[in-house]
Protein backbone atom coordinates (compact mmCIF):
# COMPACT_ATOMS: atom_id res chain seq x y z
CA UNK A 1 0.00 0.00 0.00
CA UNK A 2 1.07 3.52 -1.05
CA UNK A 3 1.45 5.89 1.64
CA UNK A 4 1.18 9.78 0.68
CA UNK A 5 3.26 12.40 1.89
CA UNK A 6 1.04 14.21 3.75
CA UNK A 7 0.48 11.18 5.79
CA UNK A 8 4.54 10.19 6.11
CA UNK A 9 5.25 13.65 7.40
CA UNK A 10 2.21 14.03 9.70
CA UNK A 11 3.18 10.56 11.23
CA UNK A 12 6.97 12.18 11.78
CA UNK A 13 5.88 14.99 13.01
CA UNK A 14 3.68 12.95 15.83
CA UNK A 15 6.97 10.58 16.76
CA UNK A 16 9.16 13.74 16.98
CA UNK A 17 7.12 14.92 19.16
CA UNK A 18 6.51 11.96 21.04
CA UNK A 19 10.55 11.74 21.81
CA UNK A 20 11.63 14.90 21.93
CA UNK A 21 13.44 15.67 25.26
CA UNK A 22 12.22 18.88 27.22
CA UNK A 23 13.65 21.88 28.56
CA UNK A 24 13.50 22.07 32.60
CA UNK A 25 11.06 25.43 31.50
CA UNK A 26 8.94 23.54 29.60
CA UNK A 27 8.39 20.77 32.19
CA UNK A 28 4.95 20.06 33.41
CA UNK A 29 5.27 19.11 36.92
CA UNK A 30 5.95 17.93 39.40
CA UNK A 31 8.82 16.34 38.25
CA UNK A 32 10.39 13.05 39.21
CA UNK A 33 13.70 10.61 39.68
CA UNK A 34 14.77 7.38 38.93
CA UNK A 35 17.91 5.37 38.75
CA UNK A 36 18.85 4.02 35.23
CA UNK A 37 22.27 2.45 36.43
CA UNK A 38 24.69 1.83 38.55
CA UNK A 39 22.60 0.31 41.60
CA UNK A 40 23.86 -2.88 43.07
CA UNK A 41 27.41 -2.63 42.48
CA UNK A 42 30.44 -4.28 44.21
CA UNK A 43 33.98 -3.99 44.94
CA UNK A 44 36.73 -3.59 47.33
CA UNK A 45 36.83 -0.61 50.03
CA UNK A 46 38.19 2.09 49.24
CA UNK A 47 37.89 1.69 44.89
CA UNK A 48 35.91 3.40 42.38
CA UNK A 49 33.36 1.45 41.11
CA UNK A 50 33.56 0.22 37.98
CA UNK A 51 30.36 1.75 36.21
CA UNK A 52 28.87 5.55 36.53
CA UNK A 53 25.67 6.06 39.03
CA UNK A 54 22.94 7.09 35.70
CA UNK A 55 19.86 8.66 36.64
CA UNK A 56 16.62 10.21 34.30
CA UNK A 57 15.14 13.19 35.47
CA UNK A 58 11.59 13.30 33.71
CA UNK A 59 8.61 15.48 33.65
CA UNK A 60 4.86 14.29 35.00
CA UNK A 61 4.68 13.03 31.11
CA UNK A 62 6.87 11.18 31.35
CA UNK A 63 9.20 13.19 29.23
CA UNK A 64 13.00 13.75 29.50
CA UNK A 65 13.79 17.06 31.38
CA UNK A 66 17.15 18.75 30.24
CA UNK A 67 19.26 21.34 32.26
CA UNK A 68 18.17 19.70 35.49
CA UNK A 69 21.10 20.26 38.48
CA UNK A 70 21.36 16.88 40.35
CA UNK A 71 23.19 16.65 43.60
CA UNK A 72 25.13 13.28 44.54
CA UNK A 73 25.51 12.63 48.25
CA UNK A 74 27.29 10.45 49.91
CA UNK A 75 24.78 9.56 53.01
CA UNK A 76 26.75 6.72 54.53
CA UNK A 77 29.80 4.53 54.57
CA UNK A 78 32.82 7.29 54.09
CA UNK A 79 33.12 7.03 50.83
CA UNK A 80 33.48 10.14 47.96
CA UNK A 81 31.69 11.05 44.75
CA UNK A 82 33.79 12.64 41.83
CA UNK A 83 31.99 15.70 41.28
CA UNK A 84 29.12 15.99 43.50
CA UNK A 85 26.63 18.46 41.16
CA UNK A 86 25.91 18.09 37.66
CA UNK A 87 23.55 18.72 34.86
CA UNK A 88 21.04 16.66 32.79
CA UNK A 89 21.58 16.44 28.90
CA UNK A 90 19.25 15.99 26.21
CA UNK A 91 18.08 12.57 27.56
CA UNK A 92 17.04 13.79 30.69
CA UNK A 93 20.12 11.75 32.35
CA UNK A 94 23.06 12.49 34.80
CA UNK A 95 25.85 10.37 35.47
CA UNK A 96 28.11 10.36 38.35
CA UNK A 97 31.21 8.61 39.73
CA UNK A 98 31.29 6.27 42.93
CA UNK A 99 34.37 5.50 44.91
CA UNK A 100 33.50 3.41 47.66
CA UNK A 101 34.75 3.93 51.81
CA UNK A 102 35.56 1.65 54.35
CA UNK A 103 32.46 1.37 56.75
CA UNK A 104 28.94 -0.42 56.53
CA UNK A 105 26.48 0.27 54.76
CA UNK A 106 27.50 1.95 50.97
CA UNK A 107 24.75 4.38 50.10
CA UNK A 108 24.61 7.46 47.15
CA UNK A 109 21.37 9.77 46.87
CA UNK A 110 20.92 11.67 44.52
CA UNK A 111 18.61 15.20 44.77
CA UNK A 112 17.44 17.95 43.13
CA UNK A 113 15.37 20.79 43.40
CA UNK A 114 12.11 20.99 41.36
CA UNK A 115 12.71 24.75 39.26
CA UNK A 116 8.97 25.28 39.10
CA UNK A 117 8.17 24.61 43.07
CA UNK A 118 11.12 24.41 44.85
CA UNK A 119 10.36 21.22 46.35
CA UNK A 120 12.87 18.38 46.88
CA UNK A 121 12.34 16.10 44.04
CA UNK A 122 12.35 12.41 45.18
CA UNK A 123 15.68 10.59 46.04
CA UNK A 124 17.13 8.37 43.63
CA UNK A 125 19.37 6.00 45.84
CA UNK A 126 22.53 3.38 45.35
CA UNK A 127 24.05 1.12 47.15
CA UNK A 128 27.26 -0.49 47.07
CA UNK A 129 28.31 -3.73 48.88
CA UNK A 130 32.11 -4.68 49.33
CA UNK A 131 33.88 -7.56 47.32
CA UNK A 132 34.72 -10.46 49.82
CA UNK A 133 38.53 -10.96 50.34
CA UNK A 134 40.46 -14.37 50.48
CA UNK A 135 41.89 -15.32 53.23
CA UNK A 136 45.93 -14.56 53.06
CA UNK A 137 46.64 -15.72 56.46
CA UNK A 138 47.73 -12.48 57.12
CA UNK A 139 45.59 -11.77 60.65
CA UNK A 140 47.69 -8.31 61.75
CA UNK A 141 46.58 -4.63 61.38
CA UNK A 142 48.78 -2.20 60.23
CA UNK A 143 50.87 -0.06 61.89
CA UNK A 144 50.42 3.72 61.28
CA UNK A 145 52.86 6.30 62.76
CA UNK A 146 55.14 9.37 61.80
CA UNK A 147 51.29 11.15 62.05
CA UNK A 148 51.81 15.01 61.58
CA UNK A 149 50.02 18.50 60.99
CA UNK A 150 51.01 20.95 58.57
CA UNK A 151 50.63 23.86 60.16
CA UNK A 152 50.51 22.87 64.00
CA UNK A 153 49.41 24.84 65.74
CA UNK A 154 47.47 26.77 62.60
CA UNK A 155 45.20 30.42 62.53
CA UNK A 156 41.90 30.32 62.05
CA UNK A 157 41.21 29.91 58.46
CA UNK A 158 44.44 27.76 57.35
CA UNK A 159 44.66 24.43 55.38
CA UNK A 160 46.08 21.84 57.62
CA UNK A 161 47.51 18.95 55.96
CA UNK A 162 47.89 15.66 57.88
CA UNK A 163 50.44 13.32 56.75
CA UNK A 164 51.32 9.80 57.60
CA UNK A 165 52.83 6.53 57.48
CA UNK A 166 51.11 3.45 57.49
CA UNK A 167 52.95 -0.17 56.84
CA UNK A 168 52.22 -4.03 57.27
CA UNK A 169 56.25 -5.50 56.59
CA UNK A 170 56.31 -6.71 59.77
CA UNK A 171 52.60 -7.40 60.46
CA UNK A 172 51.37 -9.71 57.50
CA UNK A 173 53.30 -8.01 54.49
CA UNK A 174 49.73 -7.70 52.76
CA UNK A 175 49.34 -3.96 50.64
CA UNK A 176 47.65 -1.23 52.28
CA UNK A 177 44.20 -0.94 51.01
CA UNK A 178 43.70 2.58 52.51
CA UNK A 179 44.13 4.94 55.30
CA UNK A 180 40.96 7.18 57.30
CA UNK A 181 41.66 10.49 59.49
CA UNK A 182 39.18 11.37 62.11
CA UNK A 183 39.23 14.78 63.11
CA UNK A 184 37.43 15.25 67.13
CA UNK A 185 34.43 13.06 67.03
CA UNK A 186 33.36 13.07 63.87
CA UNK A 187 33.06 11.32 60.42
CA UNK A 188 35.86 8.83 59.24
CA UNK A 189 37.86 10.65 56.08
CA UNK A 190 39.33 8.72 53.67
CA UNK A 191 43.30 9.95 52.89
CA UNK A 192 44.82 10.02 49.69
CA UNK A 193 48.41 8.26 48.72
CA UNK A 194 51.13 10.16 48.23
CA UNK A 195 52.11 7.93 45.14
CA UNK A 196 48.64 8.40 43.88
CA UNK A 197 47.65 4.58 44.86
CA UNK A 198 47.97 1.97 47.40
CA UNK A 199 49.47 -0.82 46.09
CA UNK A 200 52.22 -1.43 48.55
CA UNK A 201 52.97 -2.63 51.99
CA UNK A 202 54.29 1.09 53.38
CA UNK A 203 52.32 4.01 51.82
CA UNK A 204 52.43 7.56 52.73
CA UNK A 205 48.97 9.03 52.96
CA UNK A 206 47.36 12.74 53.29
CA UNK A 207 44.39 14.41 53.93
CA UNK A 208 44.07 18.41 53.98
CA UNK A 209 41.42 19.78 56.27
CA UNK A 210 39.27 23.18 55.91
CA UNK A 211 37.55 25.36 58.17
CA UNK A 212 38.93 23.70 62.13
CA UNK A 213 37.71 26.05 64.54
CA UNK A 214 39.70 27.76 67.48
CA UNK A 215 41.02 25.14 70.42
CA UNK A 216 42.63 22.11 70.36
CA UNK A 217 41.63 19.05 67.71
CA UNK A 218 42.37 15.31 68.68
CA UNK A 219 43.22 14.50 64.94
CA UNK A 220 43.77 10.36 64.56
CA UNK A 221 44.54 8.30 61.64
CA UNK A 222 44.40 4.63 61.23
CA UNK A 223 45.03 1.95 58.35
CA UNK A 224 43.74 -1.12 56.64
CA UNK A 225 45.66 -3.78 54.61
CA UNK A 226 44.39 -6.29 51.92
CA UNK A 227 43.77 -9.00 54.39
CA UNK A 228 41.28 -7.14 55.50
CA UNK A 229 42.36 -5.63 59.01
CA UNK A 230 41.83 -2.54 60.51
CA UNK A 231 44.69 -0.98 62.31
CA UNK A 232 44.71 1.00 65.85
CA UNK A 233 44.43 5.00 65.84
CA UNK A 234 47.26 7.23 66.27
CA UNK A 235 46.33 10.59 67.39
CA UNK A 236 47.84 13.94 67.36
CA UNK A 237 46.67 17.21 69.15
CA UNK A 238 46.39 20.11 66.25
CA UNK A 239 45.87 23.45 67.67
CA UNK A 240 44.38 26.46 66.31
CA UNK A 241 44.59 30.12 67.82
CA UNK A 242 42.24 32.49 68.19
CA UNK A 243 44.14 35.44 66.39
CA UNK A 244 43.74 36.30 62.79
CA UNK A 245 45.00 34.87 59.72
CA UNK A 246 47.02 38.10 58.69
CA UNK A 247 44.76 37.94 55.56
CA UNK A 248 43.70 41.20 54.56
CA UNK A 249 42.71 41.25 51.07
CA UNK A 250 39.73 39.68 49.27
CA UNK A 251 38.64 36.94 46.71
CA UNK A 252 38.76 36.93 43.34
CA UNK A 253 36.02 36.17 40.88
CA UNK A 254 36.19 34.66 37.39
CA UNK A 255 34.99 32.92 34.70
CA UNK A 256 31.05 34.29 35.08
CA UNK A 257 28.75 32.89 32.91
CA UNK A 258 25.21 32.39 32.32
CA UNK A 259 23.58 29.62 30.56
CA UNK A 260 21.75 30.02 28.16
CA UNK A 261 22.66 33.43 26.45
CA UNK A 262 20.19 34.21 24.88
CA UNK A 263 17.18 33.08 26.53
CA UNK A 264 13.57 32.75 26.26
CA UNK A 265 11.96 34.93 29.52
CA UNK A 266 10.65 31.51 30.71
CA UNK A 267 14.15 29.98 30.56
CA UNK A 268 15.96 28.82 34.02
CA UNK A 269 19.51 30.89 33.83
CA UNK A 270 22.29 28.98 35.68
CA UNK A 271 24.98 31.17 37.10
CA UNK A 272 28.48 29.94 37.43
CA UNK A 273 31.40 31.36 38.77
CA UNK A 274 34.41 30.73 40.62
CA UNK A 275 35.65 32.58 43.53
CA UNK A 276 39.25 31.95 44.50
CA UNK A 277 41.73 33.14 47.57
CA UNK A 278 44.70 31.50 47.04
CA UNK A 279 46.90 34.40 45.69
CA UNK A 280 44.79 37.18 47.78
CA UNK A 281 45.83 35.67 51.02
CA UNK A 282 45.34 31.71 51.00
CA UNK A 283 42.07 31.91 53.15
CA UNK A 284 39.37 29.30 52.18
CA UNK A 285 36.00 31.12 50.86
CA UNK A 286 33.26 31.55 52.99
CA UNK A 287 30.57 32.17 50.61
CA UNK A 288 29.48 33.78 47.39
CA UNK A 289 26.50 35.68 46.22
CA UNK A 290 25.20 37.18 42.78
CA UNK A 291 22.93 40.57 41.88
CA UNK A 292 20.56 40.74 38.93
CA UNK A 293 20.87 44.32 37.21
CA UNK A 294 20.30 46.33 40.56
CA UNK A 295 18.51 43.70 42.50
CA UNK A 296 19.50 42.71 46.10
CA UNK A 297 22.31 39.92 46.45
CA UNK A 298 21.42 36.24 46.82
CA UNK A 299 23.30 33.65 48.36
CA UNK A 300 25.09 31.40 45.66
CA UNK A 301 25.71 27.47 46.29
CA UNK A 302 29.01 25.07 46.21
CA UNK A 303 29.38 23.19 43.46
CA UNK A 304 31.08 20.41 45.80
CA UNK A 305 28.41 21.28 48.28
CA UNK A 306 30.25 22.62 51.16
CA UNK A 307 33.01 25.95 51.31
CA UNK A 308 36.12 24.58 52.64
CA UNK A 309 38.38 25.67 50.35
CA UNK A 310 40.88 28.40 48.71
CA UNK A 311 39.12 28.01 45.38
CA UNK A 312 34.89 27.29 44.89
CA UNK A 313 32.78 27.07 41.53
CA UNK A 314 29.69 27.89 42.38
CA UNK A 315 26.36 28.49 40.90
CA UNK A 316 22.63 29.41 41.20
CA UNK A 317 19.58 29.59 38.87
CA UNK A 318 17.43 32.68 37.65
CA UNK A 319 14.36 32.13 36.65
CA UNK A 320 11.29 34.74 35.39
CA UNK A 321 13.56 37.74 33.64
CA UNK A 322 11.93 39.65 31.53
CA UNK A 323 13.09 39.99 27.86
CA UNK A 324 15.88 42.47 27.36
CA UNK A 325 19.79 42.77 28.58
CA UNK A 326 20.56 42.41 32.01
CA UNK A 327 23.67 42.54 34.07
CA UNK A 328 24.73 39.67 36.13
CA UNK A 329 27.42 40.53 39.53
CA UNK A 330 28.82 37.99 41.66
CA UNK A 331 31.38 38.32 44.86
CA UNK A 332 33.12 35.99 47.16
CA UNK A 333 34.00 36.52 50.79
CA UNK A 334 36.79 34.37 52.81
CA UNK A 335 36.61 33.00 55.92
CA UNK A 336 38.85 36.17 57.34
CA UNK A 337 36.33 38.22 57.15
CA UNK A 338 37.03 39.91 53.47
CA UNK A 339 34.53 40.45 50.61
CA UNK A 340 35.57 40.77 47.10
CA UNK A 341 35.34 43.31 44.27
CA UNK A 342 32.42 42.20 42.28
CA UNK A 343 32.66 40.75 38.81
CA UNK A 344 30.00 41.11 36.18
CA UNK A 345 28.78 40.06 33.13
CA UNK A 346 25.88 41.26 30.59
CA UNK A 347 23.15 38.85 29.17
CA UNK A 348 19.88 38.96 26.99
CA UNK A 349 16.66 37.26 27.10
CA UNK A 350 14.96 37.17 23.83
CA UNK A 351 11.28 37.05 22.99
CA UNK A 352 11.66 35.36 19.92
CA UNK A 353 13.30 31.59 19.50
CA UNK A 354 17.00 31.84 21.29
CA UNK A 355 20.35 31.93 20.01
CA UNK A 356 22.60 29.37 20.34
CA UNK A 357 25.78 30.49 21.69
CA UNK A 358 28.77 30.40 23.99
CA UNK A 359 28.85 31.36 28.14
CA UNK A 360 30.04 35.22 27.90
CA UNK A 361 33.37 35.71 30.08
CA UNK A 362 33.42 38.44 32.77
CA UNK A 363 35.32 41.42 32.92
CA UNK A 364 36.78 42.52 36.19
CA UNK A 365 35.39 45.40 38.07
CA UNK A 366 36.49 47.23 40.99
Amino acid sequence: MRVSRWSAAVACSLFAACAAPTDSNQVTPPLSMSVVSGDGQHGPPGTELPDPLVVRVEDARGRPVAGQIVNFVVVSGGGEVFAPAAISNRFGLVQERWTLGFDGLQRVEARAIDPATGTPLTFAVFTATFDSIPPSGDSLPPITSNVVAIPNPANPGDSVTIRAQVSDTFTGGSNILGADVQVDSGPFLMMNASDGAFDQENELVFRTLFGLSAGSHNVCVRGRDTAGNTGAFVCIVVTVGSGTSGDTLGPVTLNVSATPDSAHPTDSILIRAEVRDTFTGGSNIAGAEMRVDSGGFVPMFPTDGAFDQQNERVNRLVVGLAAGGHSVCVRGRDTAGNTGNQTCIGFTVVATSPIPGAPRRARQQP
